[in-house]
């Protein structure tokens, strides 16, 4: 069917045009993340300077700083430079740089998983759905089963799509703050707030990893209950006499993918559970249509 590749290509393509967009504009921020990173650098010095005065004695400070005070802040220095500079630009025998670290790990840990396994899925549902003939309206049994069936899988298609956009909206726009949070780590009052950042970006990026999970676990099982009972015939009588079991499977499948990123947040830490809110939404407005 054409419309079965055709859901697969567009996760496919909207995935794609996002991390391209996010490659070309993750830089717009750079500049000013190299003005903050020179500013507090500089004031980190003027303080270390100031400690060094004879009068700073008399407002209870000390007279010296330490060399290893200076080989800290030096290396500390250092890396948040190696980390703005190489934020967007490639990595050293990479073709991504830090922006896009960790998005990197989660598609290879996805590969690892079997990709395939969500195109048979999304094929399966989008052909359930196309060989589903629409009822007489003078049988509304079979018309509530045919407006049943093609909404719960229309919920399926919209979750797992939607939580694979999620994910890829979430972490393209927390990685444009990255140059922002990058020159917090000078600072030891908010060293903590780049390193929340760096766990809520890591978070973001592993919905994918831990939903391929679920979906190779899930999809194996989902194509052998529908290929068993329904054997290609997706008549309406048959979707009448297995429509409990199915029902049964497909909400629990929902409910499982939804559950994704609060997974994800309690593996990763982070804020990943925030995409789950997307999840919930669409399917209390399936539930409130059906």
């Amino acid at each position: 069917m054409d419309t079965a590749p055709g859901m697969v290509n567009w996760l496919v393509q909207f995935t794609n045009s996002l991390t391209n967009l996010t490659t070309a504009n993750g830089g717009a921020l750079s500049n000013f993340g190299m003005i903050l990173l020179t500013f507090i650098a500089t004031m980190i010095l003027i303080g270390k300077a100031v400690r060094m005065t004879s009068w700073s004695a008399h407002l209870g400070g000390h007279h010296s700083v330490s060399f290893d005070e200076i080989k800290v802040f030096l290396f500390r220095f250092l890396f948040c430079l190696v980390l703005e500079y190489y934020w967007t630009n490639n990595l050293p025998g990479a073709s991504f740089g830090f922006n896009r670290m960790f998005s990197y790990i989660a598609s290879t840990i996805t590969q690892i998983l079997d990709q395939s396994s969500l195109n048979q899925l999304n094929q399966l549902i989008a052909t359930a759905g196309a060989n589903t003939p629409m009822p007489s309206v003078f049988a509304p049994l079979e018309c509530f089963a045919y407006v049943l069936a093609e909404c719960t899988l229309g919920l399926s298609a919209a979750v797992i799509f939607l939580l694979n956009a999620s994910s890829f909206i979430f972490y393209g726009v927390a990685a444009l703050f990255g140059p922002l949070f990058i020159p917090l780590y000078l600072t030891e009052t908010f060293r903590g707030k780049f390193l929340h950042f760096v766990e809520v970006l890591a978070s973001f990026a592993m919905i994918r990893a831990v939903g391929a999970a679920f979906i190779y676990v899930w999809a194996q099982f989902l194509l052998g209950f529908m290929n068993q009972t329904f054997q290609g015939n997706y008549s309406i009588a048959n979707w009448l006499a297995n429509l409990i079991p199915y029902l049964t499977i497909i909400l629990a499948f929902n409910l499982n993918m939804v559950l994704v990123p609060q997974i994800t947040q309690a593996i990763f830490g982070g804020g990943a559970g925030v995409a789950g809110k997307v999840g919930e939404m669409a399917e209390r407005v399936a539930f409130m249509k059906i």
